[in-house]
């Protein structure tokens, strides 16, 4: 793996033992493992099999490990000869999911929901998210299949794509990649991983390879990330989520653009800036957006990061993907909003793997807010906002939500 350092600071689970009737109750399959009594490990295994498929037996150890209904769990829990069951969780190579993933835990939640599929990991086929940058090297193989739409706005519009031409939206700058990489980069036994290791991404690109655009390129890319590739907001292709690792000056015609995607329940989430400033620049600034400020791995607020944030996230000595299959470390807001941006999206795929509808913007604002680890003085202050986001306390929170 190839990484390089960057100095840059970017803005960026008593019957008696016997046969009982299958359940008949439909329910999303779960994979356990059930430890038997080793004395009564041949009669649990006929018994077991009329619960679910098995899969795998150590009867060295007394397990047996099946694929059932999740409402059968509570009879072969109470199953005489069994000392318990617990789900068959993922586990992961320690050395590709890094420190900040495991500060937000994130990894608690994609073990916990392991039994709603990809869901666990930020998949659906409705929820997407666009990353408002300097556009992502997609053909990194840590971002693979990753982003499925891309629009280009550049030179004040004057260069402007929207398609599935994926080089058109080629990152010849880092940033976007490596806030991809944040969000979304996959679990596949090597590099890193991100919050939501099978999200996926529209590639907007807004910044110029210096990182650099204008007013006119942010507002014109959030507009139409609001109205995705069928180019209809409100339908099922929008982006669910708009990542802005960037910021600037206020504008109205920014803010229109923010007040125009939000109108559409799409999750604003936005870098606080770099200047140690009291205030959040902009889109952070605005009240529908989640303004991110950042913390380094002792949970200290860095002392270039803008206050008055609505949460905080990691955002010091960041490892993500680089263009050209290359990974480096990189400081910054811009670091710390993906990592807000990618629990938001574990939110919403839980949600409809439960059967449960998104959640609305303030919806997901109360969720994260009121579940965030209380940094610094009690209560929500000028440095820590409400506090550290929590990628698990969020989302068991969040699937306690009824209807939307």
């Amino acid at each position: 793996m190839c990484i390089y350092r960057l100095s840059i600071v970017f803005l960026l689970v008593l019957l008696v033992l016997s046969s009982i009737p299958i359940v008949a109750e439909t329910s999303i399959l779960v994979r356990v493992i059930v430890g038997v009594e080793m004395s009564a490990f041949t009669r649990a295994r006929d018994v077991l099999k009329g619960y679910g498929a098995i899969y795998s037996e150590i009867p060295e150890i007394g397990t047996i490990a099946l694929e059932i209904p999740q409402r059968a769990l509570k009879y072969i829990e109470r199953l005489s000869g069994i000392r318990y069951v617990e789900l068959d969780a993922e586990l992961f190579a320690l050395g590709e999911v890094q420190w900040n993933i495991e500060m937000i835990n994130a990894t608690d939640v994609w073990s916990k929901y392991s039994s709603y599929g990809d869901a666990a990991y930020g998949y659906d086929t409705t929820v997407e998210v666009a990353v408002i940058d300097t556009g992502i090297d997609y053909s990194h193989r840590d971002l693979q299949g990753a982003v499925t739409w891309c629009v280009v706005s550049l030179r004040n519009t004057k260069t402007f794509y929207e398609g599935s031409n994926l080089k058109n939206c080629g990152d010849n700058n880092g940033h976007g990649t490596h806030v991809a990489g944040i969000i979304a980069a996959r679990v596949n036994g090597f590099g890193v991983a991100g919050v939501a290791p099978k999200a996926r991404l529209y590639a907007v690109k807004v910044l110029s390879a210096s990182g650099i655009g204008y007013i006119s390129d942010v507002a014109k890319g959030i507009v139409e990330a609001a109205k995705g590739p069928d180019n209809t907001p409100g339908t099922d292709d929008d982006a669910d989520v708009i990542s802005m690792s960037l910021g600037g000056p206020d504008s109205q015609t920014l803010y229109s653009a923010i007040q125009y995607a939000y109108s559409y329940n799409i999750i604003l989430v936005a870098a606080a800036g770099n200047e140690g400033a009291s205030q959040p620049t902009c889109p952070a600034c605005y009240s529908e957006v989640i303004a991110v400020g950042a913390i380094d791995h002792n949970y200290d607020v860095a002392t270039w990061s803008n206050r008055n944030v609505d949460l905080v996230a990691p955002g010091v000595d960041i490892l993500s993907t680089w263009p050209k299959n290359k990974y480096a470390y990189a400081s910054g807001t811009s670091m710390a909003c993906p990592h807000v941006s990618g629990v938001v999206v574990l939110i919403q795929t839980l949600r409809l793997a439960n059967g449960r509808p998104k959640l609305t913007p303030a919806q997901i604002y109360t969720t994260l807010t009121t579940t965030a680890v209380d940094l610094g003085e009690n209560g929500p202050d000028q440095l820590y906002g409400y506090g550290l986001v929590d990628a698990y306390r969020a989302v068991e929170n969040a699937l306690q939500i009824e209807g939307s």
